[in-house]
């Protein structure tokens, strides 16, 4: 038999993981893939473009690390920052100073929502009335809001620059 088949008994539902060699690779499963190829190489995937992007925040990460001179310091909060500020050059155009305000109060609400998920709230929606579960809702929800907001206005920043520049 070419794939696993696992199955999880949560209560009275019974899950069942196939596992990916059995999945099926038809019509959809293609145009989904072309999609998102495509989607990807606009965003610069599997050109130079992406490539420099990376290079860059390299360049600033070794930069960063020189400066501490063997001092111990906490690179996974250097690794957020890089990593945040290429995905934000691929979607504005741009990067970010690790110092930029904005910058670190995005990374530090998109930490406490994440840290806050909950795998019970998920399997078992019914959780929500219970008052540990609706603080995991709120920090949720302002997490989105607060996702939401940073996006819209640096959206916004960009079609204005772009405007000026038309």
């Amino acid at each position: 038999m070419l794939y696993s088949l696992k199955v999880s008994i949560f209560g009275t539902f019974v899950v069942v993981f196939i596992g990916i060699v059995a999945c099926h690779y038809d019509s959809t499963f293609k145009s989904n893939r072309r999609l998102c190829l495509s989607i990807l190489k606009q965003f610069g995937f599997g050109r130079r473009v992406m490539e420099t992007r990376i290079l860059t925040e390299v360049e600033d990460m070794i930069n960063k690390v020189r400066e501490q001179q063997g001092r111990p310091f906490d690179m996974q909060q250097l690794i957020m920052y890089c990593v945040a500020n290429v995905i934000m050059s691929m979607l504005f155009g741009r990067r970010f100073e690790h110092s930029d305000p904005d910058l670190l109060q995005l990374i530090s609400t998109i930490h406490e929502g994440i840290s806050n998920v909950s795998v019970a709230l998920e399997l078992f929606p019914a959780l929500r009335i219970l008052p540990n579960f609706k603080k995991i809702i709120a920090i949720a929800l302002r997490t989105s809001k607060s996702v939401r907001s940073f996006v819209s206005n640096n959206t916004a920043a960009c079609l204005q620059v772009r405007n000026s520049t038309s």
